[in-house]
């Protein structure tokens, strides 16, 4: 087997508590790396068969990458995937911490699970053997107070309660969480409580000194660019991104708040309520925060700080300039598991609700106290309007009625990422074809709109963020190498230093003994790209998909940064379908999955 891999992956079946090692492919490694890609190969066929989410159908799997538990920095990561119950598709979310390199101590790259347990189980992996306990009595205990020893990934109440927005969580009170599209609801549908990993083994490198070579090349200017995220974290961006325009304010109708964005900036929290830093296993940016509240209505809060997206979706966009009430959302949502973009968007569609009428019960905007309240609700399905708040904000519309769809902002049933796609318009691109729903990080476009450079790209410069041109293609190629930082297992925050592509493939293939150049690795993720689109399309997605919310298309800022600007939406579409090589439905075509060694999947699309 190349090196960085195990060779092996476990499949547990919960119905029947049946407990299998199996061997992983070489060519399904090679084909597919590992993390998402590999993801969406074990599982694409049950998923794209259309299981409920719910039911024990819907198999969840867990995979790392090669460059885990191996010293590439920020390595330390694993995929969860399924079927998403908010979407209905394609389903993955991914995660940083210690958990990743346990799994592959423990002697696997990836462990699926199928079927439904009759009672809730955990899961314990160690050094090659995997065993199913009961975990009656930790059905109930929140993700903080939950502790069996050893790294584990779990849900709390809101996964136990099959909120759909329920995240899974990891490494306690700092928060660690998978936390997009709703898998933690899976393994509460499942029963499964949590996953411990732990053992003694470890992967090899294949070019050990190579490795060491490439890495000390560069490290030391990732470390000195990161210096600003290890001060503020990334919630340091705050303040300059409502500058810019891209901060969303009041549910995305709002153009301006500077004096709030001041108040719940990372520089602020540093100032006040920061106790510590923290970072995942073999990162040296270390971008965690850990908070503490003393006294006052929230005094007891400790643990992981609010991070830019929770600053953003549960501050700007409520308009909550309440520092401490905002740290006491971040932990409501991690103790219960919930997914703390989507609590956001639904909070703040609720706010607006309050104000068109529709719920005069709700919160209002700016109200931290009520927020808090309704979260705790929401992650416990306590009353009939937070049990609908716990479905998302699309079937929050479907209950409301046809006014509420206005206000209900989404993409494929995902609530949207805190980066404004009318400032940054590539990312309108990258939010509408992302598999998963509504993701900033399928693409991670905006970046290069604003500072990024990859020449190897075609992007030698940053592209104006305003225009049309070259963004289709743009788009597309970025998700093609995100892909692969999403199966190799690394951090995209490398590249807000002065790491570049041709940097992946040292490591890469330094590690697994590979020899393929950029563009063969381009190709990969080019390939792991159509296979998850090509999985939507049996799940009965197209292009009609591909569309943003109407008030980011037709509605403008109105003030602030970029007042002005929409999206060049229609143009960029078809150029971004154009540069995929996808029909006009855009979908894959069969002769291009055949041409990307996925002639298996070739009747998934029309011909």
């Amino acid at each position: 087997m190349s090196g960085g891999y195990m060779g092996r992956w476990l499949h547990v079946d919960l119905t029947t508590g049946a407990i299998r090692v199996h061997p992983l492919d070489e060519r399904d490694a090679q084909r597919f790396i590992g993390g998402s890609g590999l993801a969406a190969r074990l599982i694409g066929r049950e998923v794209a068969a259309g299981p409920d989410p719910f039911g024990p159908e819907n198999p969840l799997i867990f995979t790392t990458g090669p460059l885990a538990g191996t010293p590439a920095p920020t390595s330390n990561r694993f995929t969860a995937a399924a079927r998403s119950p908010l979407t209905l598709l394609w389903g993955e979310g991914d995660c940083g911490g210690r958990w990743g390199s346990a799994l592959k101590a423990a002697g696997f790259d990836a462990a699926l699970i199928s079927g439904q347990a009759a009672a809730p189980v955990y899961l314990h992996i160690e050094n090659g053997e995997a065993e199913l306990r009961d975990a009656s009595d930790l059905w109930g205990v929140d993700t903080y107070e939950l502790d069996l020893g050893a790294p584990t990934v779990c849900i709390g109440p809101a996964g136990e309660r099959l909120v759909r927005y329920a995240s899974i969580m990891h490494d306690g009170r700092a928060g660690r969480a998978v936390g997009r599209t709703g898998l933690g609801a899976v393994m509460g549908a499942k029963r499964l409580k949590a996953i411990v990993a732990k053992g003694s083994e470890r992967p090899g490198v294949a070019r050990p000194g190579v490795l060491r070579e490439v890495v000390r090349a560069i490290i030391g200017d990732i470390v000195e660019a990161m210096q600003g995220y290890r001060a503020n974290g990334t919630a340091g961006g705050v303040q300059n991104y409502e500058r810019l325009g891209n901060l969303p304010l009041k549910n995305w109708r709002q153009g301006s708040w500077p004096e709030g964005a001041a108040r719940i900036t990372g520089s602020r929290m540093s100032e006040t309520i920061l106790v510590g830093h923290y970072a995942c296993a073999g990162c040296p940016i270390g971008c965690g925060r850990e908070v503490a509240i003393e006294s006052g209505p929230h005094a007891g809060v400790r643990g992981g700080g609010p991070e830019y997206e929770t600053a953003a979706a549960l501050g700007s966009l409520c308009l909550i300039d309440d520092l401490e009430a905002l740290a006491h959302m971040n932990e409501v949502c991690n103790r219960l598991g919930l997914d703390t973009i989507s609590a956001g968007g639904v909070l703040a569609m609720a706010m607006e609700a309050r104000e068109r009428g529709i719920w005069p019960e709700g919160p209002a905007w700016g109200d931290g106290e009520a927020a808090v309240r309704l979260l705790e609700q929401i992650g416990r399905r306590e009353g009939e309007m937070p049990t609908l708040l716990g479905e998302g904000v699309r079937r929050m519309a479907e209950a409301w009625g046809v006014l509420a769809r206005e206000f209900a902002i989404h993409i494929k049933g995902l609530e949207l990422p805190m980066h404004d796609p009318r400032v940054y318009v590539s990312q309108a691109i990258g939010y509408a074809t992302s598999t998963r729903g509504a993701c900033h990080l399928q693409a991670f476009c905006h970046f290069y709109e604003r500072l990024g450079r990859a020449p190897a790209l075609g992007i030698p410069e940053p592209l104006p963020r305003e225009a049309a041109e070259g963004k289709g293609r743009m788009v597309a190629i970025l998700q093609n190498l995100m892909a692969l930082f999403d199966s190799l297992k690394l951090c995209k925050f490398l590249l807000l230093g002065s790491f570049q592509p041709e940097h992946l493939v040292e490591w890469a293939n330094a590690v697994t003994g590979w020899d393929c150049d950029l563009a063969e690795w381009l190709r990969t993720g080019e390939r792991i790209c159509n296979l998850r689109r090509a999985i939507n399309a049996r799940l009965g997605a197209s292009r009609a998909d591909d569309i943003l919310p109407m008030r980011l298309l037709v509605h403008r800022r109105g003030e602030g940064g970029a007042p002005d600007n929409l999206a060049p939406f229609g143009q960029m579409l078809a150029d971004y379908y154009a540069a995929r090589r996808w029909s006009e439905f855009g979908l894959p075509t069969p002769e291009l999955l055949r041409e990307l060694d996925l002639g298996e999947y070739a009747d998934w699309v029309p011909a």
